[in-house]
């Protein structure tokens, strides 16, 4: 009886010794969380905006210069450095943890995703399968990659910034 007592209280003081976060602290990251909503949903709003400019610009200039499928590869390669260097400003003028900006690109993931679909299909009309053709990349389609830029292009740049802030310079040691 004695020893599954001990075990019982070693048990119950490990796992309050587990706790990773005190209430205060929960409370400091969801109120965070809360501060981040707004600016993420308008940031995912410019976007679209870049997107759809981007597409208009693609449709009525590229395409008729160099094809539709060079036309989709280009656009979708401006498009998606045109992402790298908005995020890159939105995670360094948010200060996002790796945490939270892989938080914040699934939402942007998930945002664009059922944009572009639920856009693509109910206004411009386009069939389910026509949709799904941008994603094949076997046939040139690109749109995957951009996805991919949207989704966890946040989290690599705030582990890209966190390791710069961490590593120190040679210039910053002293003798």
């Amino acid at each position: 009886m004695a020893i599954s007592r001990r075990v019982a209280v070693r048990s119950f003081a490990s796992a309050r010794a587990g706790d990773r976060y005190s209430s205060a602290q929960r409370l400091t990251a969801f109120r965070r969380a809360q501060g981040l909503v707004l600016p993420s949903l308008g940031f995912w709003l410019g976007l679209a905006a870049i997107a759809t400019v981007a597409g208009l610009v693609r449709e009525l200039w590229m395409v008729p210069l160099i094809g539709e499928l060079r036309g989709h590869q280009v656009g979708t390669a401006i498009v998606a450095a045109a992402f790298l260097g908005a995020i890159a400003v939105f995670v360094g003028r948010m200060r996002l943890s790796p945490r939270e900006a892989l938080v914040i690109g699934a939402a942007w993931l998930l945002c664009a995703i059922a944009f572009e679909f639920g856009f693509g299909h109910y206004v411009d009309g386009l069939s389910w399968t026509r949709l799904l053709s941008d994603y094949d990349l076997s046939k040139g389609r690109l749109l995957l990659v951009l996805w991919l830029v949207v989704g966890i292009g946040p989290f690599m740049i705030s582990r890209r910034e966190q390791r710069r802030v961490s590593t120190p310079s040679m210039g910053n040691f002293t003798r």
